[in-house]
């Protein structure tokens, strides 16, 4: 991921090794910056392929962040990171379904 693309990720949807508050801010937002937990790398890239490619299921997820030659995650971790977002309240179920090529049906997510 580019640096440019992680930062402005991090600064829309407040993710990253830690938050931040510009001097400038109210003590409150000094507050709030140092209360957010701490976001892995996977969750990065996972809110990174809802960022650029919209809603997906986490298949299409897995293909996006796992591109041959550069297959850093397995699936089921990528599900599991992907299950702490919903829990932090950046990613959600948006409602939608597809069916999988093994004929089952896969929630599809989307940022929330």
């Amino acid at each position: 991921m580019s640096n440019d693309v992680s930062e402005a990720i991090s600064e829309i949807y407040g993710l990253g090794d830690r938050a931040v508050a510009r001097r400038s801010d109210p003590d409150t937002s000094h507050d709030a910056a140092a209360s957010v937990t701490r976001i892995s790398e996977c969750q990065h890239e996972i809110v990174q392929a809802l960022s650029v490619c919209g809603p997906q299921s986490d298949s299409s997820i897995a293909s996006f962040i796992n591109v041959p030659g550069r297959e850093r995650w397995s699936d089921a971790g990528i599900r599991t990171r992907r299950k702490e977002l919903v829990g932090m309240g950046k990613v959600k179920d948006s409602g939608e379904r597809v069916t999988l090529l093994t004929g089952r049906k896969s929630i599809v997510w989307c940022l929330a």
